[in-house]
This record gives structure tokens, sequence and C-alpha cells, in this order.
């Protein structure tokens, strides 16, 4: 099997995940479905992105990424993203936002958090009650893994399961546990790349944060609000004051 690269040097795994804002049901027409993985298709070569899982549900979508830079993955999401929502608003004779946010992504720190992704994805719509295995679900790669078809060639297996021959038998019988809530190091490291996002978004170091209320507003709500993680870890990878912080989060909310 593989072993995964300790650390964050710009490049690695992620879980990544959209989904409609207000939880719209977006992707809840084939042809909908189609089109948001026929852009994937066409946008992960241009920005050398690995595709290794893909799962389409009605309110959200679900994807297995390696990227040897973040910023590529970054630039791939809102491709995709903005052309989906071009898409989306002109089918329904409408305008605004499409998507909760631009993305989530999480970070994916071992081998077995990688395996327990692909099959956490593909479980999905057997979850759902849509499917009764995920051998019966359309939208997904996992036919694509059993037939070694459509995204699934030799390089997507030997990034997964490496010089193993035998990578059906793996697949099948991966755990059905479910993926484990974060321990603290994956937090840490899932911030770090949320912040790093973040710059890249807005074409600033993590520095200038604190000295623009604005922007530390508009990081508050998309880190600490929207994203979910914790003020005292937020602080601490600052370097910020907690009633600073405390306040700034506090306007976010009152808006």
């Amino acid at each position: 099997m593989i072993s995964l690269p300790r650390g964050l040097n710009d490049k690695g795994f992620f879980h990544v995940m959209v989904q409609g804002l207000n939880k719209e049901y977006i992707f809840n027409r084939d042809d909908y479905k189609i089109k948001y993985i026929n852009l994937i298709k066409k946008y992960k070569n241009k920005y050398n992105i690995l595709v290794l899982a893909y799962c389409m549900m009605d309110n959200h979508a679900h994807l297995l990424i390696y990227t040897e830079k973040v910023a590529q993955l970054s630039t791939f999401m809102q491709n995709i993203n903005s052309k989906y929502a071009l898409f989306y608003n002109k089918e329904k004779g409408r305008v605004g936002y499409v998507f909760r946010g631009r993305f989530n992504s999480e970070y994916i720190d071992s081998v077995t958090y990688l395996l327990r992704c692909l099959n956490y994805i593909h479980m999905n719509p057997v979850k759902a009650n849509m499917v009764k295995a995920p051998k019966d679900y359309k939208y997904s790669t996992y036919n694509d893994y059993l037939n070694k078809k459509g995204i699934v060639d030799d390089v997507v297996l030997n990034k997964i399961f490496g010089t193993e021959s035998n990578y059906l038998n793996i697949f099948l019988n991966i755990s059905n546990v479910e993926i484990e809530i974060m321990d603290v190091d994956r937090e840490n490291k899932n911030l770090e790349i949320a912040i790093k996002f973040f710059e890249e978004k807005h074409d600033i170091k993590i520095s200038e944060i604190k000295e623009d209320k604005k922007l530390l507003k508009e990081f508050c709500r998309e880190i600490i609000l929207n994203k979910g993680y914790k003020q005292a870890n937020v602080r601490k990878f600052l370097k910020i004051g907690k009633s600073k912080m405390s306040k700034a989060v506090k306007e976010c909310q009152e808006d």
C-alpha cells in the first residue's frame, strides 16, 4: 500500500464537498448531475487535478481529489462551480448565488482515512435510501472501480492502492466504519489549508487580516461561522486577542 506524505507541502489528498445554497436541490435532475460531472472531467486536466472519486447527490456532491498544488485545487473548484452556477441560473431563470460558499475540503493524512473516505463517498446514495447498493447508482465512480473505466485508470489506482495488483479485493472490503471525527492534528491541518484558501481568494497574507476590520469580519464569517473551526484555534493561528476575535464574530452574527 501507499504511504501518504507527512505535513502539507502544497500537495496531497482532499475530500471536497459542495452544497446548494440553503441546501437547495441544485443537482436533482439527471442532466444537472451529468453537467457537473462533465465539468469535472473537462477541467481536471487543465488544472492538473487527479479526481479519484465523486458522487453526485441531489443537493450536494463529494469529490476525492489529489493535487500537487493547493492553489490548483482552489482554481479548479472555482471554475467548475462558477460554470455550473451560470448553467443552473440560466436553466432556472434566476440570478444570484447557487452554492453554499465556495467549497469545503478536508485534508486526508492517512491511508486508512483515504480508503474510508473513498467508501464514504460511494455509500452516500445508499445511506440516503436512493439505492440498495452503491453499484446501483449511476452518478458516482463506484462502477468505474468495478469495471476499471471512466476516471479510474492505472494512474488513479496507483495513487490510491500503490503497487497493489489486487486493488479490487481491497476496494470491495474497505471498512464501513464511519469516517472518524477529526482529531486535533487533522483539525489544525484543515484549518491551515482553509486559511491558505482564504489568502489565495483575497490575494493577501494572513498578517494583513488582523489590521483590516472588514477583512477580519469576512474571515471570521467564512472560517468560523461557515466552516465551523473553533475560535480558540483560529485565534492561536492568527495570534489575535480574544476580545478582538469575539467582537468580529459577534458583528458577523448580527449582520
